[in-house]
């Protein structure tokens, strides 16, 4: 037989494995469920905006709601913009079977176990919200850089999820979807909003098949929208600009169709080229030299393309990245063309497998700078200096601290790079 306390300790488990089994999900009122995302302002452009998913598919969104926190209204004073690309609110229906899955997701998550906030020690970053009313019990969870804090990776998917299920990403970036919302709404798209929806659209994230959904529909190529300084200019010229810098392939193709390369000025489509390698896009680069635009052509500083590479945001990875070199140097590209610096595309390199492709098509180690240095004093990366060493780049020079590389490893150890100055007796 058990004794007492073996009893109580197989009883305890027993009810804590019953437990387990019965879920802390409060039911599902239809009539009053609800579902709220919010995402708050920060120093930037964040989307700032509500957005509200009921019982039965009703979807509403509003940009600039009721602060989230205490530091909303300070990040709203000091943003660029509320980073929505169609403010104001909206209203749209989704099916029920949406619903059901998006609230089966936040109970697969356990959502109502989750701590009420999870909070990182930084400053400056957008407040998440997000909020399930079941009509039978709510749960909130704040997330503020929540990862840092040991938050769970289901709220963050459970944010994207809401996001997905209402369409947010037509609002806020100009997604898939956005025109034929506007067209229910009987939206002018020969408009002056119009205009300034897709220009500031093609600048940022909007898809090009909503921007040339906009030109279908009746968008003014010729209006002159406001650039700053009193200055302005045509939609079409500003839209081109856009497919330009950031490697948009089909509404480059529109608008060339239409005239309007040749409606930049004289070397404006090869210089924008140039300063944002188009876009980090490997398939623009076939497409815009098929339009004329030349691989070499110099943006600012004298940087070519394939120069720009190494340091340009647009390149969101390294795979990205590493493809628009391979299609820049396929289309020739040459590795070795300098800028104002005298800096050929291998300087600034900190990605391995870019260096290592720059080289193999024909990058020069023996190219030095204006200042007489070499490419080994473009990086502090231990791997990318031994490349360079490796490639026969010369050890002899100075860092922009005036440090020669001996003294930099002192500061910052480069133990391969050192190793291999040993075995070469440099």
């Amino acid at each position: 037989m058990l004794g007492l306390r073996s009893l109580l300790t197989a009883l305890t488990g027993a009810v804590l494995v019953g437990n387990a089994s019965v879920p802390s999900f409060p039911p599902i009122d239809r009539d009053k469920l609800l579902i709220t995302l919010q995402r708050s302002a920060c120093y930037g452009s964040c989307p700032d905006y509500l957005v509200t998913v009921d019982g039965r598919g009703h979807v509403v969104f509003v940009t600039s709601p009721m602060a989230a926190d205490e530091v909303t209204d300070l990040h709203r004073a000091f943003s660029r913009s509320n980073g929505v690309l169609v403010d104001g609110r909206h209203e749209d229906t989704i099916a029920a079977d949406q619903v059901d899955r998006l609230v089966e997701q936040f109970r697969s998550a356990s959502f109502f176990d989750l701590q009420d906030e999870y909070v990182g020690r930084v400053t400056d970053n957008p407040t998440f919200v997000l909020t399930i009313d079941t009509g039978n019990g709510i749960k909130r969870v704040v997330d503020y850089v929540g990862k840092s804090a040991g938050m769970p990776a289901v709220v963050t998917d459970l944010e994207r999820a809401v996001d997905a299920t209402a369409g947010t990403a037509r609002w806020v970036d100009g997604g898939e979807g956005l025109v034929s919302w506007l067209d229910r709404a009987s939206f002018d798209f020969a408009s002056e909003k119009a205009a300034l929806i897709a220009v500031e659209g093609a600048s940022n994230d909007a898809a090009d098949e909503t921007l040339i959904g906009f030109i279908d529909r009746g968008l003014s190529l010729e209006r002159k929208v406001p650039v700053g300084a009193g200055r302005s200019e045509s939609v079409g010229e500003a839209l081109m600009r856009g497919a330009i810098s950031r490697g948009r392939t089909a509404l480059f193709d529109e608008l060339v169709g239409r005239g309007w390369l040749d409606r930049l000025k004289t070397g404006e489509a090869a210089r924008l080229f140039a300063a944002q390698s188009g876009g980090c896009n490997p398939a623009f680069v076939e497409t815009g030299a098929r339009a004329g635009l030349a691989i070499d052509a110099r943006g600012e500083d004298g940087n070519t393309a394939l120069r720009n590479l190494a340091g340009n945001y647009a390149c969101d990875n390294d795979q990205a990245r590493l493809a628009t070199a391979r299609a820049l140097l396929d289309r020739g590209a040459d590795p070795n063309a300098r800028n104002d610096a005298g800096e050929s595309a291998i300087f600034e390199v900190e990605d391995p497998d870019l260096l290592d492709l720059l080289y193999a098509r024909g990058a020069d180690s023996s190219v030095r700078d204006n200042e007489g240095n070499s490419a080994v004093f473009s990086s502090w990366t231990d791997e990318i200096v031994l490349r360079h060493l490796q490639h026969g780049a010369s050890a002899e020079g100075r860092y922009y601290d005036k440090r020669t590389l001996r003294q930099q490893m002192k500061e910052r150890p480069m133990p391969q790079a050192e190793a291999w100055l040993a075995e070469n007796g440099r």
